[in-house]
């Protein structure tokens, strides 16, 4: 069974579910996340040649800003990566959506293995692994379909609508045009609008460490506001706190 196969399948549960319009996981698209080259490549041309779309990252902080734009159905995660590892970047896939996730890792002990399916991965598979089985659980994975949480995946206030998968939003009503950088900060203030988030959790988070500044953050800050606020010069929803970073304040809160 190939890729064309999983998508006539994918149509098939979204269509008794009534929610094909609304799905929002490409069906063929994998994102492959390793810091070894060999290892991205091979893995690229072993689902190429079965005929999914691959996109290929090297980091945690790379892989969340391809799954923002290009909303894989599918995740392969390695654990061990510098900076942010796999841990951590399948504890921040899990905030963000519940498209599936499988771990090859050459950590073979029962810790890592517990550990990586308890913060939400559908599957663990140790390295090295072949061509066949590799493929064989790609595919078991996706004739699950599209998870229900990611179909119904999104966000609504009194003033503020967003959809996680098509990157929509909406303000009073009002549809607005974000770029795949300003919808990516605003989701995740929406995300913990709970408390305020700090000017290095953002960079970190929205673009990674080596590719954000403060004075990007700061610049697509002020956008959202000119795009999204009544008043920008007044915001009361992007909420600037001085010397530590940024809140998303929902209607009616304080």
């Amino acid at each position: 069974m190939g890729a064309r196969d999983v998508l006539n399948i994918w149509h098939r549960v979204n269509i008794s579910t009534g929610s094909e319009k609304t799905a929002v996981a490409n069906p063929t698209t994998i994102l492959v996340v390793d810091d070894e080259t060999h290892v991205r490549d091979m893995l690229k041309e072993w689902l190429e040649e079965d005929g999914y779309q691959v996109q290929v990252a090297a980091s945690a902080a790379e892989a969340l800003k391809l799954f923002f734009d290009f909303r894989p159905a599918l995740t392969v995660v390695d654990l061990r990566m510098p900076g942010m590892d796999g841990f951590q970047l399948i504890s921040r896939l899990r905030e963000l959506s519940a498209a599936h996730i499988l771990i090859l890792s050459a950590l073979s002990g029962d810790d890592a293995i517990v550990r990586g399916l308890d913060l939400g991965a559908d599957e663990y598979l140790v390295k090295p692994v072949s061509q066949g089985p590799f493929l064989a659980r790609v595919r078991s994975l996706l004739r699950r379909g599209v998870p229900e949480a990611e179909v119904t995946a999104g966000y609504a206030d009194a003033e503020l609508s967003i959809d996680m998968g098509t990157h929509a939003a909406s303000v009073r009503g009002q549809k607005v045009h974000l770029s795949p950088l300003e919808f990516r900060l605003l989701a995740y203030l929406v995300k913990h609008r709970d408390r305020v988030i700090t000017h290095d959790e953002l960079i970190n988070e929205v673009w990674g460490a080596e590719d954000g500044s403060l004075d990007s953050l700061k610049w697509y800050a002020s956008s959202l506001r000119r795009k999204l606020e009544v008043d920008p010069d007044s915001p009361h929803l992007i909420i600037n706190v001085r010397g530590l970073g940024y809140r998303y304040l929902p209607p009616g809160s304080s």
